[in-house]
């Protein structure tokens, strides 16, 4: 997509999203283990590698699981109830760690895992609402967290389109009007080859707004990619270095690792240029030298009729191009001119002689060819 087609976008907290480099959210998730201090800190974290935004994950574990919910296949729990449990944040938490992030300048995101926990984010000011991948069929939710007016940016794992396009369609009847996607494989991680990151552009030509990639891979080899493809958000789960009992270590960057990401992002984002094909500032130095001229291929007398094989092209471009070689054919040089001087139509006489002998050259020139390869 070139830069000056009209993106999908959107307005984060007075920030736009889409049509221009990633819109990044440090995914704080359940790598704080309960703790609001950790909690703190990577928010901080967040702030020093360039995020844009962080992202809680507010979790009643009685709303979220039934006591007998199987574990899925990255977590190993006798309870997920209790497993749960013990990654609660409460509202003063939230508000702690909410003002820790607007001081730092960033913006605050949170997923609600219950109905009530969208009234508590809306009175804490939450900037925007996260849907996970596994409450994208859950309308309930995403028509509560629509009516709040707040932007609304929906996790896509594990859905189908048509399921997609329904989730959409629910925040838009619910009062969203500020919508994002997220491509995201819920794998964790996912492994090499199912990233399936073609789904980006996918999404955004049939939803009509910005999609981005929720990141679960053991590294962030995608995000260059997924720029490449069109991704307006990125989302990467953040964990302090050290921190190798952090539940969602295995899909998570450090701050350094997610400052370089950044970096990558910004750097192929301003590599995608604007798609219109010319020459570029950076090169425009190079087109004299680099490109050819038409020279006199040995020395010619004034008042000799120019043939194509009096006329080589060679570098550098300080006279006419190669292209216009049938322009000079069968005019008569004004003057003598040196072995490999570029030869100008200020050095030759306007009319152009016609016999039978230099209209063959001169078709032959038309199509670049010598006189001398031409076949008897």
């Amino acid at each position: 997509m070139s830069r000056d087609t009209a993106w999908p976008s959107m307005a984060i907290a007075g920030r736009r999203v889409g049509g221009g480099p990633p819109f990044v959210i440090a995914e704080i998730g359940l790598n704080h283990g309960g703790s609001p201090e950790r909690a703190l800190a990577l928010v901080d974290a967040a702030a020093a590698a360039g995020a844009d935004a962080i992202k809680l994950q507010t979790i009643v574990a009685s709303d979220l699981v039934a006591p007998s919910c199987p574990a899925p296949a990255h977590v190993q729990a006798g309870s997920l109830v209790d497993f749960f449990r013990q990654f609660e944040l409460d509202e003063a938490a939230h508000a702690r760690v909410f003002a820790r992030a607007r001081a730092r300048g960033l913006v605050v995101m949170s997923t609600p895992f219950s109905l009530d926990a969208v009234g508590m984010l809306d009175g804490l000011a939450v900037d925007a609402f996260k849907i996970a991948s596994g409450d994208l069929t859950w309308d309930a939710l995403i028509a509560r967290a629509a009516a709040t007016g707040k932007p609304l940016v929906i996790s896509t794992g594990m859905a189908s389109l048509r399921e997609v396009r329904h989730a959409v369609s629910v925040a838009r009847r619910g009062g969203a009007t500020e919508i994002a996607l997220l491509h995201c494989v819920s794998a964790y991680p996912v492994p090499a080859g199912s990233e399936n990151l073609r789904a980006i552009a996918t999404l955004a030509g049939v939803c009509d707004v910005p999609v981005g990639l929720s990141d679960h891979g053991p590294d962030t080899f995608a995000l260059p990619i997924a720029v490449a493809l069109g991704a307006s958000l990125y989302e990467r789960h953040l964990v302090h270095d050290g921190d190798a009992d952090a539940i969602d270590r295995a899909v998570s960057s450090t701050p350094a690792e997610l400052a370089a990401a950044i970096q990558a992002g910004r750097r192929a984002w301003a590599a995608l240029g604007s798609g219109r094909k010319e020459c570029l500032p950076a090169e425009a130095v190079n087109v004299t030298a680099s490109r050819r001229s038409l020279c006199a291929a040995r020395a010619l007398p004034a008042g000799a009729v120019l043939r194509a094989s009096d006329l080589v092209a060679l570098r550098p471009a300080t006279g006419m191009a190669p292209v216009r070689l049938a322009s000079l054919v069968g005019r008569r040089l004004r003057e003598a001119v040196a072995p490999g001087q570029p030869v100008t139509l200020s050095l030759v006489h306007p009319e152009r002689l016609a016999n039978r002998s230099y209209e063959r050259s001169e078709r032959l020139a038309k199509v670049g060819l010598p006189e001398a390869d031409r076949v008897a």
